[in-house]
């Protein structure tokens, strides 16, 4: 049941990775291959941060404080410390600002590192998983990584206010998925499913149009 909560990133991952980019602009396979798995070993750190903070924090199932709980456990703090875990990272990861690389290289790592926060979701929530743990966070997941990995090259090299920018959409998509979560906890699977859906489809039509030829080849 859980396949598609732990399988998503790693094989979207591929996909993007075995796309006709043209090897003479693109990345080598084996750079992309191996920050994917710098991502996975970030991920250990960063979670020890995000079950600090779930402790500080906790959880509520009641109104306006289970929307609160699921941004910080689900959304914002996974996704602050993902982009947060790039920018201290990005000299050893050695990702450049051409626009293939920088797109290519951000999502390598962020997807690693989230794979592994997938799973960990999965053991977290195991005996009470739901539609809304097996399939639409991976999803909003997915989306988000796109989206910063898309706004990653114009905001290059995340140094300064361009560092505290790309931290901010991080913020920003988690709020908005933390509305479609919320939703999905009021039996507004409708809704939910909508603002679900929708980032994930501009996503792919925004990678459509900086990357044309790809999509064409």
């Amino acid at each position: 049941m859980a396949l598609f909560l732990t399988t998503l990133l790693p094989l979207f991952f591929f996909l993007l990775v075995w796309l006709p980019w043209g090897r003479r602009t693109a990345p080598e396979v084996s750079f992309l291959v191996g920050t994917f798995f710098k991502g996975v070993l970030m991920f250990f750190p960063a979670f020890l941060v995000i079950l600090i903070v779930r402790r500080i924090f906790g959880f509520s199932y009641d109104g306006f404080l289970l929307f609160l709980s699921l941004l910080q456990r689900d959304h914002l703090f996974p996704s602050l410390v993902a982009v947060g875990s790039l920018l201290v990272l990005k000299s050893n990861l050695q990702i450049s600002g051409t626009e293939k690389e920088c797109f290519l290289g951000v999502f390598s790592f962020l997807s690693g590192l989230m794979a592994v926060m997938n799973v960990a979701d999965m053991v977290r929530t195991w005996g009470s998983w739901d539609a809304y743990i097996l399939f639409q966070l991976p999803t909003q997941r997915l989306s988000e990584l796109l989206l910063v990995s898309l706004a990653a090259r114009r905001l290059f090299p995340w140094e300064g206010r361009d560092g505290i920018l790309l931290l901010a959409v991080a913020a920003a998509m988690a709020i908005g998925f933390a509305v479609a979560a919320f939703l999905f906890f009021l039996n507004r699977e409708g809704w939910s499913f909508l603002l679900t859906v929708l980032p994930l489809l501009a996503s792919v039509v925004w990678f459509a149009i900086k990357f044309p030829r790809v999509v064409r080849a």
